[in-house]
């Protein structure tokens, strides 16, 4: 009877110190943020960066709450804040039930026009996707004292933006903890891990004009073609300056001062691109017209003139030109499925 009668009071004052322990716990505080985004402009693929304007508002249950002075923009090269009607934190009337228990609320709203780094993957340009992010994160409070709720019924962006090869595909808007293992130096902090409240905004597109694709591989595509005429040149000729020797390193150099020029319009990466492998593809090829006017010239010799230039015609021209074919229609298809 006495061990059942410590066990209960164990237990019983077990659950009054948890119940108390909750009870001085306080939920931190919250402001509503939402974002329209009126613009995106300036997709820059080389400097990889992109510009937008949007606007940012905020809805809080307090005056002394203000989250629009107190957050950072992510990734920012260049930046702007307009202030505009709303910015003095207006107290309105809480039509909207947000924060139920309060009559009134204030509301806050900026304008931003930003310039913000963006990393492109443009592996597969030019059918490639991208997610251009915009981000803000509080700065003074943690996220056990104060956290962003998403205004997802207000945020999106203008219809009718106008993104030249590009389209939207999705929106959205979402609230993360992000955790830094440092106090930043802060002598009142002893905890080495502190989160706070971000707000990030996904805006997915696809490109959807492919004009930029034809400028960057006409320039391949026919010095590959180039290069397939020198089957029909005799190869007996061994002259340094034959037609058919000059016909392939011709070719060659083309290609190459073509592969240059897509960095200027994709920048410089080191992943390997579809653009790559369609330069780096006719480079082989034409180098393998080299090795086989070598060999018919070797053939002509052997007094089988006649079987050489069957084997450049019959065999190996339309074995490079399907090969080649069949090469670009794989790397192209490979591009659309994984975009």
């Amino acid at each position: 009877m006495l061990l059942s009668l410590s066990i209960i009071l164990i237990v019983w004052s077990f659950v009054d110190s948890t119940e108390v322990l909750a009870a001085t716990v306080e939920p931190p505080q919250t402001c509503r943020i939402g974002v329209y985004v009126a613009s995106l402009r300036n997709l820059n693929l080389p400097d990889k960066r992109f510009s937008t304007d949007f606007y940012l508002w905020s809805v809080c249950p307090s005056k002394e709450l203000q989250p629009l002075k107190s957050m950072k923009v992510l990734n920012v090269e260049d930046f702007k804040n307009f202030k505009v009607a709303n910015d003095s934190s207006d107290e309105r009337k809480n039509l909207s039930k947000w924060f139920d228990v309060q009559e009134n609320v204030y509301w806050s709203g900026r304008k931003v026009r930003a310039t913000l780094s963006q990393s492109w993957n443009v592996s597969n340009f030019p059918f490639d996707r991208h997610t251009l992010t915009i981000a803000f994160e509080e700065t003074t409070k943690n996220s056990s004292e104060f956290v962003y709720t998403t205004d997802f019924d207000n945020s999106g962006y203008k219809p009718n933006i106008d993104l030249d090869s590009w389209q939207i595909t999705k929106f959205k808007i979402a609230e993360q903890k992000i955790s830094y293992s440092t106090t930043f130096g802060n002598p009142e902090q002893v905890a080495q891990q502190e989160s706070y409240s971000r707000i990030v905004i996904s805006i997915d597109i696809k490109r959807i004009k492919m004009f930029s694709f034809f400028k960057l591989t006409i320039g391949v595509y026919i010095a590959f073609a180039v290069a397939m005429l020198s089957f029909f040149y005799d190869s007996s000729n061994t002259s340094l300056a034959s037609p058919r020797r000059a016909i392939y390193i011709g070719a060659l150099f083309a290609t190459l001062l073509s592969m240059r020029l897509q960095e200027s319009v994709l920048g410089r990466t080191e992943d390997l691109t579809l653009i790559d492998q369609i330069h780096i593809g006719t480079i082989l090829y034409v180098f393998g017209t080299g090795v086989v006017s070598v060999y018919s010239r070797l053939t002509s010799e052997s007094n089988n003139k006649k079987f050489a230039m069957w084997l450049d015609r019959r065999v190996f021209f339309q074995l490079f030109t399907i090969s080649f074919v069949v090469f670009n229609v794989i790397a192209i298809a490979y591009a659309i499925i994984v975009g």
